[in-house]
């Protein structure tokens, strides 16, 4: 990863941490290491997001992205992932036989009476 996207993340995540370990302090919670380790990683990933989301409008910032393929994998299953669930809801769950759904519905409705 270049110093143009390690720098920022570095600084973000170490925002991110004292904005944590000040929270945790002032709630008397015990800091945990998961959510500093998360914190570490979302950091980067903000990072890596907005200089993709910017590298087709600032060609500058193309130049600076180079070795972060792995963001682009994880956009990408993101992006497949979040249009396959919007497929199958509109193409599929909105044609489907509801009678199914009214017989449960009926029957949680009589033992609702019924109590």
């Amino acid at each position: 990863m270049d110093k143009a996207i390690l720098i920022p993340s570095v600084v973000l995540a170490a925002v991110m941490i004292g904005i944590y370990l000040f929270r945790c302090w002032r709630s008397g919670k015990e800091a945990n290491n998961a959510v500093l380790i998360s914190s570490v990683l979302n950091s980067s990933g903000i990072v890596c997001g907005l200089a993709l989301a910017a590298s087709p409008f600032f060609p500058y910032v193309k130049g600076l992205i180079g070795g972060i393929d792995i963001y682009i994998v994880i956009g990408g299953v993101a992006v497949l992932f979040v249009s396959s669930q919007a497929v199958h809801k509109d193409v599929i769950k909105s044609t489907r036989n509801t009678t199914v759904n009214k017989s449960s519905n009926s029957d949680g409705d009589k033992a609702a009476a019924g109590s």
